[in-house]
Parts: C-alpha cells; sequence; structure tokens
C-alpha cells in the first residue's frame, strides 16, 4: 500500500511539470462609423453644398442640430479588441458651403475647389416677360434631368417642396438612385402652356416624353412654380392639366374624386412614383408587408409594356372633411392581363392631399 502511493506521489509530481494551454475567448471584428474611401475624398471639393456632400459621403455619423456648420465622420476597426485602423474625417460649412476639412484633427491642404463661373459683365437692366423666364426654369429643369446632372436637376425645386408619399430626404435619395442608375436619359416637352397667376406665381402645363434605357412613359403634368430670389422653382408637380397646387378644388368630393383620377393616370402612365404617392404611409397591404407588397407592385407596373386602367360610376361619400370612401368601376388592361371589379378606395386628408389607407376588390 505505501509502495502504491509513493508510486501516485511521483506521477502527479511529474504531470504537474507539464504546461496546459490556455484558452481565450474569441473576439469579432468590429467596424463602427462612415469608412470614407480614396476614391470619395478625391470627389470632396471645397464650395459643395451639404446635399452634394451628402451625396458624394453619405449621411454624417454624428451631426449637431445646433452646430449644422460641423459634420463628423468617424471610423474605426477593431480586431480582436485592438484597434488596427482609424479616421476622424471632420468638414466645416460656410453656410450651405464646404469650407474646409479636417483629417484627424489636422485641416487638409491642396482642397480641390468647385469651378466658379466668373461674373458675367454688368449690363442694362432689361424687362423679361415672367411667362418666358418661368419657361426657361421648366426647360433648364428638363435638361439637367436629361444630362442626368442630379444636382441641377434637385435645384429646380424649392426647399419647402413636399413630395407626396414620401419625406423629401427618401425622395431626394430615391431621384439621385434613378438618374445615376440610369446609363441614359432623355426628356422632351411639347404643347407647353404657361399661365402666369402673379408676379411670383405661375404654372406650366405640357405633355413629357420620358426614355432611358430601361423605362419609357408619356405623361401631361402641370408644374405649379414660386419666383424665389429671382428664379422661378417648382413648388408642386401633378399628373395632368391645369391643375394648380395653389388653388384647392372646389369642395371635398370633387378633391376625392381628383385624388383617384390622379392615382388611375399615374397607374395607366406606367409612373411607380406617381402611383405609390398616392398611398399613405400607414397603408397596409392584405397578406403581406408594406416593403414586399411595393416591390410587388414596381414590378409588375415596369414590366407591363403597356397598361390601360379606366375608372368609371365613380361615387364619393364623406365621413368628415377627413375621411371619405370612393367606389368605382374599375377596367384595367395591359398587353397580358386583363379584369375588371368593382373597387372601394378608403381615403384619408394629410398634409393637404386625399390619400388612400385601405382598398376593397370585389367581382
Amino acid at each position: 500500500m505505501r509502495i502504491t502511493l509513493i508510486l501516485a506521489s511521483v506521477l502527479l509530481a511529474s504531470c504537474s511539470g507539464l504546461s496546459t494551454p490556455l484558452l481565450s475567448p474569441y473576439k469579432m471584428d468590429i467596424r463602427q462609423g462612415n469608412y470614407v474611401t480614396p476614391e470619395m475624398r478625391e470627389k470632396l471639393k471645397l464650395g459643395m453644398t451639404k446635399q452634394q456632400v451628402r451625396y458624394v459621403l453619405g449621411t454624417p455619423m454624428i451631426a449637431d442640430a445646433f452646430h449644422g456648420s460641423r459634420w463628423d465622420y468617424p471610423y474605426r476597426l477593431e480586431q480582436r479588441g485592438k484597434i488596427v485602423e482609424k479616421q476622424q474625417l471632420t468638414l466645416y460649412f460656410d453656410g450651405d458651403n464646404l469650407a474646409r476639412v479636417e483629417d484627424s484633427g489636422k485641416r487638409v491642404a491642396n482642397m480641390q475647389k468647385m469651378a466658379v463661373e466668373k461674373p458675367a459683365p454688368v449690363k442694362p437692366v432689361v424687362k423679361v416677360d415672367p411667362a418666358a423666364e418661368a419657361l426657361a426654369s421648366v426647360q433648364a429643369w428638363a435638361a439637367a434631368w436629361s444630362a442626368k446632372n442630379a444636382g441641377d436637376y434637385l435645384a429646380a425645386y424649392t426647399a419647402d417642396y413636399a413630395p407626396k408619399g414620401m419625406s423629401r430626404e427618401k425622395w431626394e435619395a430615391q431621384r439621385l438612385d434613378r438618374i445615376s442608375r440610369a446609363k441614359t436619359i432623355e426628356v422632351t416637352l411639347s404643347d407647353v402652356s404657361v399661365s402666369v397667376q402673379d408676379d411670383t406665381h405661375a404654372t406650366v402645363a405640357f405633355a413629357q416624353s420620358y426614355r432611358s434605357n430601361t423605362h419609357r412613359d408619356e405623361v401631361q403634368k402641370t408644374l405649379a412654380l414660386v419666383k424665389q430670389e429671382g428664379r422661378w422653382r417648382i413648388a408642386d408637380e401633378r399628373l395632368g392639366r391645369d391643375v394648380r397646387a395653389d388653388q384647392p378644388v372646389g369642395n371635398p368630393e370633387e378633391a376625392v374624386q381628383a385624388a383617384v383620377m390622379q392615382w388611375a393616370e399615374a397607374w395607366a402612365a406606367r409612373d411607380v412614383e406617381k402611383y405609390l404617392a398616392g398611398y399613405a404611409d400607414d397603408f397596409k397591404p392584405a397578406g403581406m408587408g408594406r416593403a414586399k407588397w411595393e416591390a410587388q407592385r414596381k414590378e409588375r407596373i415596369t414590366k407591363a409594356q403597356s397598361i390601360e386602367v379606366k375608372v368609371s360610376d365613380l361615387k364619393v361619400k364623406l365621413r368628415d372633411d377627413s375621411h371619405a370612401s370612393a367606389t368605382f368601376r374599375q377596367d384595367y388592361r395591359s398587353d397580358a392581363y386583363s379584369d375588371s371589379m368593382r373597387k372601394t378606395l378608403k381615403l384619408e386628408k394629410s398634409g393637404g392631399e386625399w390619400l388612400i389607407v385601405a382598398e376593397q376588390a370585389a367581382k
């Protein structure tokens, strides 16, 4: 027994001399902030507007509402608990224009500047026809769209322009995406008529023909213009002719009827943006989520070569000043499908616009 205990003690002593490997916990790579690539930095130029900077670098991670002249783009990469890469890009604005850039607290020298046109020689003041000025502004808007110049295209709209069915920021991002993704764009205006209400308000109605490498359509459109700081800008745009944004429809029933007809016209024109803008933010499709429904509608509308939507026997019932229902016969026909049904739309008035909050269909 004593010999057994001695042998066991010897074996334990010899084992204690062996090194035991230590296990350490696995740590994931962590990326935080806005990563700014060298290519993005090269595109950055002094004098850019905040809108142009956001298009190049994206939305800043840190933008203090009380210090709007400073935007911060911090970034760091952490591997196995250690910081292996770190960026701190800080932008300073003078009003709406980029004034200087700092990298990790040091001012970036030799920054490129936006090209500034030399001021034209002072000429005698010539009184210009307001209608001609308004028309020239609309033609410049169409030219910028055709040239895929997103900056000038968006600058044609007033600062308080409110897109239907979405926020201004989301609308701008959508327009930038669509313009940049198209390889070619051609926008032509015909049958143009201009109506001047006063020195600062006008409407321009026309037939718009749009053609890109992926989509084409022809619609009737009316733009409501407001003159601000000597320039005519778009305050509202609608499908159809002679629709003035600054003049409300005669009574609520007519306003609901107009909303339904504009929704049907946008559908027939294969204008997905205007079609979806007819629905309220809280519209809930039956049997699927809002995002999936929007994707489905976009696919079906854009795939169709032609669409015809006829609304007849339209009847409107008002529940109160901001709630109504519209019932009608809908005849739909495309190159691949056709149907006819009774449809009821429930609408609510939001921001001065009647928007669809629910829809029901029956054969």
